[in-house]
């Protein structure tokens, strides 16, 4: 499977033979994990590895692997490909976990792919592609706005968006933690990718003004280079109206789900020390008074000031110098209403 472009890599169905903890750390979109070796297998062959060498380390895998539970993955493997036209098996680095299952799969007179040198190579095409701003083609557009404008909402109503928070699972600020685990860097780059290649015909590409973290993964390569000098629709809304937008979404919704409120409280009151001293000793203490009271009590208007007072007192502080430094990319500054009909005339024009 010599010279195959990223897009074939990611949009083929394969199979992932390494570990479990290997393919959890980064794998390819559409990969499912079918190890040769599970995770305990693989530590004590690379053991016998490290200490005895090659030959050694072989022997061991073949003897772990025989007999009913070999006859066993090799049926899973073969299912899987006969299954899903196009399919290829990797390993790290096309090298002998692949060899070992490709001859295997092979014997048993089923075809597929190998991909020749394995998720290393499909990493170096990964990180190449976000080396150069000039590899991204299309015209991008970000809409900015204050937080809690309502920007995500507007922008999931277009086809042309690429939701970069929901990528991430995570909402972008220090309060934005969500019930889902946040995916490895590695995997964060690889789906940020396969959004992207979807795209790689689009006109146009939408996006949400982000930063270059989002919690705890970060944009790939040049992509945030490539945020900061495209053009910028900002999405005005008042202070009211964004208050209460990150009471629904950040108090509300997220009481309702399967995270305790006790939990989201704790991890509230985490959050706000973090910035505490960007914040200033006196807001910190105030917002942590009323969030702990609206808390204890249940009590949406408490929940409601304190969201005001730390948007004015932080995030809003935050984004104005941001936008001053931003100000000569703004085409266009509008309501939701006038938002959507601009985003939408942008795209007709370019199709």
């Amino acid at each position: 499977m010599e010279n195959d472009n990223i897009y074939n890599l990611i949009f083929n169905p394969s199979i992932d033979l390494r570990s479990p903890t290997e393919y959890n750390k980064g794998t390819i979109p559409n990969s499912v994990n079918i190890p040769i070796l599970d995770d305990d297998e693989y530590r004590e062959v690379g053991t016998i590895y490290k200490t005895n060498g090659k030959v050694d380390a072989i022997n061991l895998g073949k003897k772990i692997v025989s007999g009913e539970k070999k006859r066993s993955r090799i049926a899973l493997w073969t299912e899987y490909i006969q299954n899903n036209h196009n399919c290829f098996v990797f390993c790290h680095k096309g090298g002998l976990r692949s060899k070992i299952a490709y001859n295997w799969i092979t014997k048993s007179s089923v075809d597929v792919k190998r991909l020749e040198d394995g998720y290393k190579s499909y990493r170096k095409m990964i990180l190449s592609l976000h080396d150069k701003i000039e590899n991204y083609k299309g015209r991008w557009i970000i809409l900015g706005g204050f937080t809690g404008s309502g920007k995500t909402r507007i922008l999931n109503d277009f086809k042309e968006s690429i939701n970069l928070e929901s990528i991430a699972n995570h909402r972008g600020s220090a309060f934005g933690k969500i019930e889902k685990q946040q995916p490895s860097q590695a995997n964060f780059e690889s789906l940020i990718t396969e959004k992207y290649l979807k795209k790689k015909n689009s006109n146009i590409i939408l996006l949400e003004d982000e930063s270059k973290l989002i919690g705890k993964t970060k944009l790939p390569g040049k992509w945030y280079d490539k945020m900061q000098m495209s053009e910028l629709i900002l999405l005005d809304c008042n202070l009211e109206i964004r208050s209460k937008n990150i009471y629904d979404e950040y108090v509300k919704f997220s009481s309702n789900t399967k995270i305790d409120v006790m939990e989201l409280w704790s991890y509230y009151l985490a959050a706000l020390k973090k910035i505490r001293k960007r914040l200033g000793d006196d807001h910190y203490k105030n917002i942590k008074n009323i969030l702990n009271n609206a808390f204890k009590n249940s009590d949406e208007g408490l929940h409601l000031k304190w969201i005001k007072i730390l948007l004015e007192k932080y995030y809003d502080r935050m984004y104005g110098y941001k936008l001053k430094l931003r100000n000569k990319h703004v085409i266009f500054k509008g309501n939701e209403m006038d938002c959507r009909n601009f985003i939408t005339n942008i795209i007709v024009d370019n199709q």
